[in-house]
């Protein structure tokens, strides 16, 4: 719970490291409760909120909801895309490249998935293994 709840407490926080479960954690949901709505919008509606009612002002009141939870995910998202990137030892200025049209997208999916730096970095501690916790590899962690 703790690592779906720290994107949040950490919203503005661009400094330290996140892991990756936090940070993929963070999209599912983020791209999870825009589906739903869409897909519960839809139910209300029957069927019709996205086919033929474009000029009603039921499809714009699907957007509100959407909009708002965006609007609520944007500082968030960003700093826990920096943390992750400095999780390899990157610096959070790279978040920039995810500007750039489709090559940003395939940036953004690798830092993603990539295994950040074991122990102690430029950007603090490893926070697989916790504040103040000895250096061991996985491995020994886990035997």
């Amino acid at each position: 719970m703790d690592k779906i709840l720290r994107p949040w407490r950490h919203y503005v926080d661009f400094s330290g490291r996140s892991t990756r479960t936090e940070f993929w954690l963070f999209f599912i949901i983020f791209y999870g409760v825009i589906a739903a709505t869409f897909v519960v919008t839809d139910v209300v509606l029957g069927g019709t909120a996205l086919e033929d009612s474009a000029d009603s002002d039921e499809f714009s009141l699907i957007y509100i909801p959407v909009v708002l939870w965006i609007l609520a995910c944007f500082l968030p998202s960003i700093a826990v895309t920096v943390r992750r990137l400095h999780d390899s030892n990157k610096s959070g200025w790279m978040y920039l490249l995810t500007l750039i049209p489709y090559i940003g997208f395939i940036f953004f999916i690798v830092f993603g998935f990539l295994p950040g730096t074991r122990g102690e970095n430029d950007y603090g501690f490893d926070p697989r293994l916790g504040e103040g916790a000895p250096d061991y590899d996985a491995p020994e962690i886990f035997s």
